[in-house]
């Protein structure tokens, strides 16, 4: 190959690698569109480190739920629109979104945001993880229709 069509080769590759990164159309990218300009794509990187330190803080089943019989403060909810009603929880609060699909990067928003776009947010995968690791708050959307949240202590 000459250098034009090498050019032009690793121009596709790249192409096709954007394409299967940010793949237009899919839940994800609706998502992301549903929430709106005030959230935040976190990179591969930062998007493994934050799911580190939530795997420190709380413990998981075999079956990658959380184990909430090491959680004492829980509570089921039925619906997100619960999540307003609890006391210390903020919806101006900033929380990590994180999938069981760990290919897709984290996004960070405001807990009103992810409330009004819930279906949106949980469409994504299967399991959905909200998290708020400062405040030690976590949100778990079981696909099989489990929501519930605990207050977790700091393991790290």
């Amino acid at each position: 190959m000459n250098d034009k069509q090498t050019r032009l080769f690793r121009m596709e590759q790249l192409k096709k690698r954007i394409k299967i990164e940010n793949p237009s159309g899919s839940l994800y990218s609706e998502c992301i569109e549903a929430l709106g300009s005030n959230t935040r794509i976190y990179s591969s990187e930062k998007s493994s480190e934050i799911i580190t330190l939530m795997e420190k803080m709380v413990n998981f089943t075999q079956w990658a739920r959380i184990d909430w019989e090491s959680i004492d403060q829980k509570r089921s909810l039925n619906k997100p629109e619960e999540l307003k009603d609890i006391e210390p929880i903020l919806l101006r609060d900033n929380y990590f979104v994180v999938w069981n699909e760990f290919n897709l990067p984290i996004v960070e928003t405001n807990l009103d945001n992810i409330i009004k776009n819930f279906n949106d947010v949980i469409a994504v995968a299967f399991d959905t993880w909200i998290v708020n690791l400062d405040k030690g708050i976590i949100i778990e959307s079981h696909h099989e229709g489990d929501l519930k949240v605990g207050w977790i202590t700091t393991k790290i």
